[in-house]
């Protein structure tokens, strides 16, 4: 089958997920807390009239009304999808011919780099400081001298919490002639957004899911927002009958309930300050501020760490990452779960 693959895609590698029996699940930014539980009786009541024979809504009409009511927009102004990941892919199979440049900072979602590779781009990454604070000057240049189609900006960063100010965004819109895409997944435990800037610049769009914050991984649901020029463009290549049945019912009873989605969000964020300040005390590991519901930790000890956690039956996020040597990150859990990663980590350090 090699001979028939795609030259730019052979050296990919698959998108693996461990399946370990695990007690403690931290590895992947989820939202501990199974809201369906309490949300499964409308959801049940929405599936009364559903008519499986027939295809979905290909626009996604009822949810792309209630992402643009919750991000202040119009309907017109959004476009949803199978996570923010088809998104994404629909972003650079839009503007991405072969060859042409993408941009991002490093280390960051891995995705970027994947879809822009299969499309026959060319992908650049600029390295961030030491402390991992994401230097825009130097995303600005690296754009201008490749002449960039899209520049990726990850805020919060994943995987490294960092935050990238929204005047700095403005800042890399104006001084490049890329479209600028701002991936917000995690933007509701940060509380900043650049969707106000969708009324001032056509070439940006940005990114939301409903798979963090809104505990909502296992229906796939995000969503890109943008000008309507930016929209007219997408639809173009976008899937038709890309979301579900399911999907739609579930994200639009979840965004209905956003008190209730609210209400976790404020336990998880209190939950990380908890979480910050314990790991703080424990000697020999440097902990990162972050504006996610993640922590990026670096230690001398990490091999170790990662090795116990496995035994404990604890998954974190370990790298391979020249750039993350030596780190692992941790999503913020319940108390419980949060109680037995800092027993695993002072059994270690």
């Amino acid at each position: 089958m090699m001979n028939f693959m795609k030259e730019n895609v052979v050296d990919l590698k698959p998108y693996q997920i461990p399946k370990e029996m695990i007690k403690v699940k931290l590895d992947a930014n989820e939202n501990p807390y199974n809201l369906f539980e309490i949300l499964k009786g409308k959801f049940i009541e929405g599936l009364k009239n559903l008519e499986l024979n027939r295809y979905p809504d290909t626009d996604s009409d009822e949810l792309r009304e209630c992402f643009a009511n919750y991000l202040g927009l119009k309907k017109e102004n959004i476009l949803c999808g199978n996570g923010s990941d088809e998104v994404i892919q629909t972003i650079i199979n839009t503007f991405v011919e072969k060859d042409e440049y993408v941009i991002t900072h490093s280390p960051t979602f891995s995705m970027y780099k994947i879809f822009t590779t299969i499309a026959g781009g060319n992908f650049s990454e600029v390295p961030c400081e030491e402390d991992f604070k994401i230097d825009v000057d130097k995303i600005i240049k690296e754009a201008n001298e490749r002449e960039a189609k899209i520049i990726f900006l990850c805020n919060p960063n994943n995987p490294t919490g960092r935050v990238i100010p929204v005047e700095d965004i403005e800042k890399v819109i104006k001084e490049t002639k890329s479209i600028i895409v701002v991936d917000e997944a995690y933007s509701e435990f940060l509380e900043e957004s650049a969707v106000d800037l969708i009324n001032k610049y056509d070439n940006l769009v940005v990114l939301r899911t409903l798979s963090k914050a809104f505990a909502l991984a296992g229906a796939r649901v995000g969503c890109g927002a943008g000008s309507k020029r930016m929209m007219d463009a997408l639809y173009r290549v976008k899937a038709p009958y890309n979301l579900n049945v399911f999907s739609q019912i579930i994200g639009k009873i979840y965004m209905e309930n956003i008190g209730l989605i609210q209400e976790y969000i404020e336990k998880i964020k209190k939950e990380r300050a908890y979480l910050y300040e314990e790991l703080k005390k424990i000697e020999g590991i440097e902990v990162f501020q972050t504006g996610a519901n993640f922590i990026l930790m670096r230690s001398k000890k990490a091999e170790e760490i990662i090795k116990t956690c496995k035994e404990e039956k604890v998954s974190i996020r370990s790298f391979n990452e020249e750039i993350l040597k030596n780190c692992f990150r941790i999503s913020i859990g319940s108390r419980e779960e949060n109680d037995e990663l800092l027993r695993v980590l002072r059994k270690v350090v």
